[in-house]
């Protein structure tokens, strides 16, 4: 039984030497690839498709399958002798089961929903596994006829402990594996369509309605300052982020235009003086700051009148206008945060939003001006 399961090992290591290795050369890419197409794989049905749990349960199994399967059989053929024949012989079918027994699995999970028809067509995986053993199934059984009858004195414990079960508990563990095997493989693929089936709503959930590129979590770019730099000293009586707030309702439009309104209200106690223009940035939806252009000046939207200085009582406010031209978002980064202040070197505010400002647009913001109170 001990060379049995040494012969067993030997199969493991090649079903796993020749599953792997297409999977690893198509994942390098280039001729790579294509010289994975020429390894003959036992695994040719989605073995790596499922989450790496079950993944590796699946292997697991396989190869407790393989090596029981093989040792069982092989030494009731040999009948004592390890003969290369019945090495070989014992390959086959151990692959053989394994194929058998995930197509058996496939076949009644998909009884109910395809019909007879429909879960024939899901089965294929034994014609894969046996003729896989048939070509390579050669290697193992030399590995076994060749081994000594006795164990060598340098074997480790755990091997001679293992060539001392009886074959009836070998088969035994043979069978739970082969039981096990197909349900483990339903259970991965199960966790694989629940997987998908949450990739699917949260693409929905993240998906823009207005058709602009999905969020990327692995996206590189400058996050937006919470704070631009000051063009210069900030006088005492000046309006800052400290006394004042920015209201910024949604956009207006126009024939191919666009435009939003900024309210500046003065929230202390005592006067401030604004002079100059806002300031203005806006971040992607990853993040990240959208690189546009922004101008001080007029737009369709709105005219500018110059910077001026701008004394705001309590609770008084002055007004600027952003515009931009209307752009397509498909595909591309968009406005989806804007962040103002009411100078450039004061503490953003900021706001979901969702524009069509693209990298590369163009936006002009006009300076404060006071508003103008009602008459009578």
């Amino acid at each position: 039984m001990r060379r049995g399961l040494i012969g067993g090992g030997v199969l493991v290591a090649l079903w796993f030497v020749c599953g792997w290795a297409p999977f690893l050369l198509y994942a390098a890419g280039g001729s790579l690839a294509s010289l994975g197409q020429m390894v003959p794989s036992p695994m040719a049905r989605g073995a790596f498709a499922s989450p790496a749990p079950w993944t590796f349960i699946v292997q697991i199994l396989v190869a407790i399958a393989l090596v029981a399967v093989f040792a069982v059989l092989a030494s009731r053929f040999s009948s004592g002798r390890a003969t290369f024949a019945a090495g070989w012989l014992a390959a086959i079918l151990a692959s053989f089961a394994i194929g058998a027994v995930l197509d058996l699995g496939s076949f009644f999970t998909g009884l109910g929903t395809f019909g007879i028809r429909g879960s024939l067509g899901m089965m294929g995986t034994t014609p894969v596994t046996t003729w896989w053993a048939v070509a390579l199934g050669w290697i193992p059984a030399l590995a076994w006829a060749r081994l000594p009858i006795a164990p060598p004195a340098e074997t480790a414990p755990r091997v001679r402990a293992a060539g001392r079960v009886p074959t009836l508990a070998w088969s035994a563990i043979a069978a739970v594996a082969l039981i096990c095997l197909p349900l483990a493989a339903q259970a991965g693929s199960d966790a694989t369509q629940t997987q998908l089936r949450e990739d699917e709503a949260t693409a929905a959930q993240q998906a823009d309605p207005d058709g602009a590129a999905a969020p990327d979590p692995s996206a590189t770019g400058e996050p937006v300052p919470a704070m631009a730099p000051a063009e210069g000293p900030t006088p005492a009586d000046a309006c800052t982020s400290a006394n004042t707030t920015i209201l910024a309702p949604a956009e207006d439009a126009a024939t191919g235009h666009r435009g939003q309104l900024l309210s500046l209200v003065n929230t202390s106690d005592e006067p401030c003086v604004v002079n100059g223009y806002p300031d203005v940035a806006y971040g992607d939806q990853n993040g990240h700051l959208l690189q546009v252009d922004v101008q001080h000046g007029s737009s369709f939207m709105g005219d500018d009148p110059g910077a001026a200085a701008i004394t705001l009582q309590p609770g008084s406010s002055a007004r600027a206008v952003i515009g931009w031209d209307a752009n397509s978002v498909r595909g591309h980064l968009a406005a989806r945060s804007l962040w103002l202040a009411v100078s450039p070197g004061q503490e953003r505010l900021t706001w979901e939003v969702s524009l069509d400002i693209i990298p590369g647009a163009t936006v002009h913001v006009t300076a404060w001006r006071d508003i103008a109170p009602p008459e009578g």
